[in-house]
C-alpha cells in the first residue's frame, strides 16, 4: 500500500506540474545567420539578460536557424554572435515581451574585412500566439497607468474587447487567471456573483474585495482572447496571464502608500452635499526590494502590503432614498417586537459601515544554476476578511444581517 500511495502521489505531482506549464510564463529569440555565401552552421549565438548576469545560448542548425527559448521577460538582453574567422556581432537593449518571439538576423563578414557598419534586420515574430486577439501589459504600463484600486482589474481595461474584468460579452467565472503559470482562479464560486458589481476578478480573494497579489510584485501581464496555441486554454472569456518580478544585480526598491477618504469622493445623491460619505476610507501601503544574494547568481526580491478600506453603508431606516421601503419608525417597531417576541436584536437601522482589510506577502528566490538551468522558488500568501452588509434602494437589511467572511491562501510555484 505504500509502494502504491508513493506511485500515485508521484503522478499527482507531475500532473500539477504540467498544469502549471498551461499558460506561458516566457519569451523567446530566434532568426537566422548567413554570411555572403549563405547560411552558417555552428556559429554561436548567445543572450545575456544583463539584470542578473543569466547567459542563454545556442549554435545555429544545418540551414543556419537559431531558437533560443525560455528567456525571461523584460530586459535589457545582450544579444552576441560569433564564428570563427568572422567578425563577432552584437545587439545591444534587447526587451522582450511576455508570450512572444523576437526575430534577430545577422549577416556576418569576415574578419580580414575592415566593419564600417554593422546592420542587424529585426522583425516581430509570426506565431500562433501572436495572431491571437491579445493585449500585452508591460511593466512600464503597470508604473504609470491611474488606477484607484491597484489591482488586475485596472490593468486589464487596457483590453478593448474588455469591460470590468468581463470579455466579448461572457461572464468573469469563464476567464482564467494565471500568475507565473499557476492558476488563481475562484474555482469554488465564491466571489461576488451579482453582475461583477464588488472585485468581480473571479480569482481568489474576490469573497474579501481582496487583490490575489501585489500590483508590485507584478513584472508584466498578458490578456488572451481567442488564442490559437495549444498550451494556453481553459478559459471561455480572456486568459489573464502574469509573471512574477525578480531581484538583480541591482539594488532595487520603494516604500509606498495610497489613501482616499470622504475627503475625496463626491456625494451619495447628486447635489446633495449633505450625503456625503463621511466614514470612507481606502488605505494601501507596503514595500517591494529586489537585490543579489549573490552577483549573477542568486537573487531575492519581497513585497509586503497592507490594505485597510471601510465602505458607509446607506440607505437607512427613514432616509429619503428608502422611505418609501422602510421608514424610522416601523424599524423601531420591528426591532421592538423581534426583541420582546424571540429575544433577538436585530441591532442597527440607521447608517452603518462595512470592511475590508487585508496582508499580502510575496517572496521569490531566483538561482542561476548554470548556462542551461535555472530554479525560481517562489510563494505568495494573503490573509484577508471582510464584512458583507449590502442594502439598496429596494432593500433594506438591519445590522444583524451582517456577516464577517475570511479568506487565506498560500501559494508556492517551483
Amino acid at each position: 500500500m505504500k509502494i502504491r500511495s508513493k506511485f500515485l502521489l508521484t503522478i499527482v505531482f507531475f500532473a500539477v506540474v504540467v498544469l502549471t506549464k498551461a499558460q506561458v510564463t516566457t519569451s523567446s529569440i530566434s532568426g537566422m545567420i548567413k554570411d555572403k555565401e549563405g547560411p552558417l552552421v555552428g556559429a554561436t549565438i548567445k543572450a545575456v539578460y544583463q539584470k542578473t548576469g543569466m547567459m542563454y545560448g545556442v549554435i545555429t542548425t544545418d540551414k543556419g536557424n537559431y531558437v533560443l527559448n525560455n528567456l525571461a521577460p523584460g530586459g535589457p538582453y545582450l544579444v552576441e554572435v560569433s564564428f570563427i574567422g568572422y567578425e563577432t556581432q552584437k545587439k545591444e537593449n534587447v526587451y522582450l515581451t511576455l508570450g512572444t518571439d523576437e526575430t534577430f538576423n545577422f549577416n556576418l563578414k569576415s574578419s580580414d574585412v575592415q566593419l564600417s557598419e554593422v546592420v542587424v534586420t529585426t522583425f516581430k515574430g509570426g506565431t500562433a500566439a501572436q495572431a491571437a486577439a491579445k493585449t500585452n501589459i508591460s511593466k512600464e504600463q503597470i508604473d504609470y497607468m491611474p488606477t484607484l484600486s491597484r489591482s488586475f482589474k485596472d490593468m486589464v481595461r487596457l483590453t478593448p474587447q474588455g469591460s470590468n474584468n468581463s470579455f466579448m460579452g461572457t461572464n468573469f467565472r469563464y476567464n482564467n487567471v494565471t500568475i507565473d503559470g499557476a492558476i488563481n482562479n475562484d474555482a469554488i464560486g465564491f466571489s461576488p456573483s451579482l453582475g461583477g458589481q464588488t472585485n468581480s476578478s473571479g480569482m481568489i480573494g474576490s469573497s474579501t474585495r481582496s487583490n490575489a497579489v501585489s500590483l508590485d510584485a507584478i513584472q508584466e501581464m498578458q490578456v488572451f482572447l481567442s488564442p490559437f496555441d495549444i498550451k494556453i486554454g481553459n478559459f471561455l472569456g480572456g486568459s489573464i496571464n502574469a509573471v512574477t518580478r525578480s531581484g538583480s544585480n541591482k539594488v532595487e526598491g520603494s516604500v509606498y502608500g495610497f489613501g482616499r477618504n470622504s475627503a475625496l469622493v463626491g456625494p451619495n445623491s447628486a447635489g446633495d452635499k449633505s450625503k456625503m460619505p463621511s466614514g470612507f476610507t481606502d488605505y494601501q501601503t507596503g514595500y517591494r526590494v529586489g537585490l543579489p544574494l549573490i552577483k549573477d547568481k542568486l537573487f531575492f526580491f519581497s513585497n509586503m502590503e497592507l490594505a485597510k478600506r471601510e465602505d458607509p453603508i446607506i440607505f437607512g431606516a427613514g432616509s429619503s432614498d428608502i422611505s418609501n421601503v422602510i421608514t424610522a419608525q416601523q424599524a423601531t417597531d420591528i426591532t421592538n417586537f423581534v426583541k420582546t417576541t424571540y429575544g433577538f436584536d436585530p441591532m442597527q437601522s440607521g447608517t452603518s459601515s462595512r470592511y475590508a482589510n487585508s496582508e499580502k506577502f510575496f517572496n521569490r528566490l531566483d538561482w542561476n544554476i548554470n548556462s542551461k538551468n535555472q530554479l525560481i522558488l517562489r510563494n505568495n500568501t494573503v490573509f484577508s476578511r471582510a464584512t458583507n452588509l449590502e442594502r439598496d434602494q429596494q432593500n433594506f437589511r438591519f445590522q444583524s444581517n451582517d456577516f464577517l467572511q475570511k479568506n487565506n491562501s498560500t501559494s508556492t510555484v517551483l
